[in-house]
């Protein structure tokens, strides 16, 4: 097996590390660590983009110059941020005859993540597995012929089943994994989720009969594994971890985030911290001092790492193993130990020295930090973590994962979204109609299909693809469905001619579609039944000419002070061969036809309805001059509603009329005729006589009267 290029990308540090396996040992040759120079990752999820990919380009350039040779592909982990965990079954049928391989076992396992692929959908059924990538998975069990088994390689068996935990991550947080390797010039090879890399680095098998709880204790995150029963069976994590300690410390003493990341450094190796705060203060306290202040806050980390355990784990764990540059944070263990309710002695940290089979040639990587980055090498080297390639499809770089190493042309176009109906064409609908009770079809056009290229050469869905292939592909187009129109069936039919309105216009058969009157420009509709008329009506020829509607002539029934009346409504006048005609009669050929519709027969209540008489007027002398103030109008009463003269009657109508009133005067009402010039009589008072005697506004006027009105 080739070297292996490893990457952990932490929240605070990246380490790049070389491999090689050799004789069943994995030997780790090279390693470079770097620290980001700001706070470009938090809680495990990259924030900047170039800032990250800054530093894992110095580390490449590094390990390249010293390896002597490119670096292309890198074996990566990404923390439990978001994560998601389901589980999954799979189950195959063997001959009983031949032993169980490697590769078997292998496909058995990718089958149940393929299972768990397939149902990720969230409550309101939508389908998640486009929004999430599956970043590890691991056994819970095997099972021979229905009985648990630690290794089925080299059995023999009718059937064998798995069962799986997979774990998915948003495939944003990948994205952004990608994106930042693609900028230094590498791709992924491998992937795997942090706590499933710490895990299979230093919680052998055999370990894991017991129930214990890894909790990888990063910068920004703390991930938390679980074993029982000879397997993981959950994984989980906290967005809490060694930065929330140094930003207590920045909080505390008003220091520089990175003044107290180094502070908290000195607290596990000296009696005394020596530091300046932002105002330039210098500080000198005893390591025990500022233990007693962080206290709460190491406390409050403890209690959320465990609160996840617990939920995990459903009970108190045998022990807790802590991995991690932030598991060396002073009293973490201790209060873990007394919030989960172990001995002290049942927490503790498991360094790089107890990982078997890893022989470390670089003298770093001795601390419990450099747990993760030797489980992702680990990972990488047994072929564990998932496997991705990457393909461009119609110029966009797709990363596939690889579950089954069958991956072919549809799984990227799939990939890519560009989904099967895009694929393929569908030919078009035929049409099915009855002229004169005769079945007649319209056929549909054939579609043409995706126009599919690999590598510049033409493929089919099914062809195999590999890492950097290159796929274009035109989306197929489905085939139109059938259309025609009355015309191309029947044609004209007839040589006959009509003139209406001084134009010469075809006299053909009158033609029906499902009982509605049509014509030869009329498109056929599925399952239409068409009926032909050698004889065509004035009525049909309007229709089809003149746009006719049924509703514009019809007789109407109204109502009129009680008595019924029957009145034509129309907004034609029609005429065949100069004399007037009805609607239903038959043409024939040369008949000249006169349709005019500006002359309407639509009336109006005052063109049927006599006018009702007005109320008695008042005459009056107002200041010696004549006034007639007229009484109401009759008023009209359609369905018993108040109209004006101008409304339409409607069918149905009851009309109803009734006589204006007489004119009621009072002394006031008279304001509306006679202006009152109050401004030019300042200090004046209005006098008021009726007939020679004083009135006030309320007084009556009656026929004849004589009123005066004057200031004085």
């Amino acid at each position: 097996m080739s070297k292996i290029f490893a990457l952990d990308i932490g929240t605070r540090k990246v380490a790049g590390l070389i491999a090689q396996p050799e004789n069943g040992v994995l030997r780790i040759t090279d390693c470079e660590v770097r620290e980001h120079q700001t706070r470009a990752m938090l809680a495990g999820q990259i924030h900047d983009v170039e800032k990250v990919a800054e530093v894992i380009g110095e580390i490449k350039q590094a390990l390249e110059s010293r390896l002597g040779e490119k670096l292309e592909k890198a074996a990566v982990a990404v923390a439990g941020r978001a994560l998601k965990t389901l589980r999954g079954t799979a189950i195959k049928t063997l001959a009983f005859e031949n032993e169980i391989t490697a590769a078997e076992v292998l496909d058995l396992e990718l089958a149940a993540v393929q299972q768990v692929l397939g149902g990720l959908n969230n409550a309101q059924g939508q389908d998640l597995s486009t929004d999430y990538y599956c970043v590890g998975y691991s056994v819970v069990n095997y099972y021979l012929d229905n009985e648990k088994m630690d290794n089925l390689v080299s059995q023999k068996a009718r059937e064998i089943k798995v069962d799986i935990i997979a774990t998915f991550l948003p495939r944003v947080v990948l994205e952004s994994m990608f994106t930042v390797l693609k900028k230094v010039g590498l791709e992924v090879s491998a992937l795997t989720l942090e706590p499933i890399a710490a895990i299979n680095a230093i919680i052998p098998q055999d370990m894991r009969r017991l129930n214990l709880a890894l909790v990888d204790i990063g910068a920004g995150t703390s991930d938390i594994a679980i074993t029982s029963g000879g397997s993981v069976v959950a994984y989980g994590m906290v967005p809490h971890a060694g930065d929330e300690i140094t930003e207590k410390l920045a909080e505390l003493y008003l220091l520089d985030f990175y003044v107290g990341e180094r502070v908290k450094k000195l607290l596990t190796t000296q009696a005394q911290a020596e530091f300046s705060d932002i105002f330039g203060k210098n500080w000198n306290l005893s390591t025990l001092q500022v233990l007693t202040d962080l206290s709460p806050a190491i406390t409050d980390l403890a209690a959320k790492i465990v609160d996840e355990i617990m939920v995990l784990n459903k009970t108190r764990p045998s022990a807790v193993v802590c991995v991690g540059g932030g598991s060396l944070t002073p009293l973490l263990q201790e209060k873990i130990a007394q919030q989960i309710g172990l001995a002290r002695e049942r927490v503790g940290i498991r360094g790089p020295e107890l990982i078997r089979g890893i022989s470390n040639d670089t003298g770093q990587l001795t601390g419990p930090e450099a747990i993760t980055p030797l489980g992702i090498v680990t990972v990488a080297a047994e072929q564990q973590g998932l496997q991705f390639v990457n393909v461009m499809v119609n110029g966009k770089r797709i990363h596939l994962l690889n579950i089954n190493q069958k991956l072919n042309v549809l799984s990227a176009l799939v990939a890519s979204g560009i989904g099967t109906k895009k694929m393929h064409s569908r030919p078009g609908l035929a049409k099915t109609f009855e002229l004169d009770g005769e079945i007649r079809i319209i056929p549909g056009t054939l579609g043409q299909p995706a126009n599919i290229l690999l590598n510049g050469n033409v493929a089919g869905l099914d062809d195999h693809i590999t890492d950097k292939d290159v796929i274009s592909c035109s989306e197929a187009r489905d085939g139109e469905d059938g259309r025609a129109r009355i015309m191309d069936f029947i044609g004209l039919r007839t040589s006959k001619k009509v003139i209406l309105n001084d134009q010469a216009v075809p006299l053909g058969p009158a033609i029906y579609m499902n009982d509605q009157l049509a014509d030869l420009e009329t498109e056929i509709v599925d399952l239409a039944k068409i009926t032909i008329k050698p004889e065509m009506t004035l009525r049909e020829l309007l229709k089809q000419r003149c746009r006719l509607d049924q509703a514009e002539e019809r007789n109407i029934v109204v109502t009129i002070d009680g008595e019924p009346r029957i009145i034509t409504q129309q907004s034609f006048h029609l005429y065949v061969n100069g004399q007037e005609a009805s609607l239903d009669a038959h043409l024939k050929d040369t008949d000249i036809i006169s349709y005019d519709t500006n002359a309407s027969r639509h009336y109006k209540i005052k063109e049927v309805v006599p006018a009702p008489p007005a109320g008695h007027g008042v005459q009056l002398r107002i200041n010696g001059q004549e006034y007639n103030i007229e009484g109401q109008r009759g008023k009209y009463f359609m369905n018993g509603q108040e109209v004006s003269a101008d409304e339409f009657l409607i069918s149905g109508a009851d009309i109803r009329t009734a006589p204006g009133k007489d004119a009621e005067l009072i002394m006031v009402d008279l304001l509306r005729y006679v202006p009152l010039n109050v401004e030019q009589n300042p200090g004046k008072k209005l006098k008021m006589l009726i007939n020679g005697r004083a009135a006030s506004f309320t007084t009556g006027l009656s026929q004849g009267a004589e009123v005066q009105l004057f200031f004085e």
